[in-house]
């Protein structure tokens, strides 16, 4: 596989090419470093991405990338970006039900493959596939033969550590397209809201579909899907009056406040703009493993 594979996006260049800007046209990366929150400049492509994310065997010569050049590329980004230019230009009018269900899977692919996501599913792989090993001791002994490892998991921790590893990040596509948030999101009620040309604008973290209140009762997702638009979903019905009756610089603070809590490590806007949010509320500490939805997992 081409060394151009090795890189996995875990947002995709389309959603952050949109804050690309300035005269450099690049985008701000935001976070702590020694004591401060500091910028740098880069493409959208150069960011929120990480090598051999999604591989299998990656301790193989070349690991293998299917996952992302085939369901991540090709299922997944590919027919969302399509999604995202119509949402750009029209809102959600016009929208099909085709581009709803490539949407929403987009949507819940961002709360699975990030990189604290797929450590939390590769461990809890390793646990789930281990615990199977530990069954049935019995039938290991009986066709044991002469090897020296006592159980089943020793054997493979020996002879074959990385399908342990690999089980989780093998089952990704299936808990993209059948996880229950697919049937929560799809059928919760959709809005768009534009910003006006105000100076202030909307930033995306590393974490980007932010929630409010509890995805099993009444929520709020959101995710920013360029410097002045928001798509938002949500369960009640009453939540489209109070987000169109908010002012704008309500709205803004609120979503971004959101958005920066939530945060692991990085936070990308068109400039610094809203360095002293970042100061107050992005945690020096990297997220632990944990699903790229809701509150931070504990480092």
């Amino acid at each position: 596989m081409g060394a151009t594979h090795n890189e996995h996006h875990f947002i995709p260049k389309f959603l952050l090419k949109e804050w690309e800007c300035q005269s450099d046209e690049k985008l701000s990366a935001m976070r702590w470093i020694r004591g401060e929150v500091t910028e740098k400049r880069y493409k959208a492509k150069s960011v929120a991405k990480e090598r051999h994310l999604y591989a299998m065997r990656k301790a193989d010569p070349e690991p293998n990338q299917q996952l992302e050049t085939e369901f991540m590329t090709k299922h997944v980004d590919e027919p969302a970006a399509l999604v995202h230019r119509t949402l750009l230009a029209n809102g959600l009018a016009g929208i099909s039900d085709n581009q709803a269900y490539s949407w929403t899977r987009f949507l819940v692919a961002l709360v699975y493959r990030g990189p604290g996501a797929v450590s939390y599913i590769r461990e809890k792989g390793i646990e789930a596939l281990g615990s199977q090993f530990d069954a049935n001791p019995d039938d290991y002994l009986e066709f044991r033969g002469d090897e020296p490892e006592e159980t089943l998991r020793k054997y493979v921790e020996k002879n074959d550590a990385q399908m342990l590893g690999d089980f989780g990040t093998y089952a990704l596509p299936s808990l993209i397209q059948t996880s229950f948030l697919n049937k929560k999101i799809y059928e919760a009620r959709w809005m768009t809201r534009k910003l006006s040309r105000g100076n202030a604008r909307l930033v995306i973290g590393d974490r980007p579909l932010t929630l409010f209140g509890a995805i099993a009762e009444h929520f709020l997702l959101y995710l920013p899907i360029s410097p002045d638009m928001a798509f938002l979903a949500f369960t009640s019905p009453n939540t489209a009056e109070r987000i169109r009756s908010k002012n704008e610089s309500t709205f803004l603070r609120e979503m971004n406040r959101g958005m920066v809590e939530q945060a692991s490590v990085y936070v990308w806007g068109r400039d610094m703009e809203h360095r002293r949010l970042l100061e107050k509320r992005l945690e020096k500490t990297p997220a632990g493993p944990g699903l790229g939805l809701g509150p931070r997992s504990p480092a």
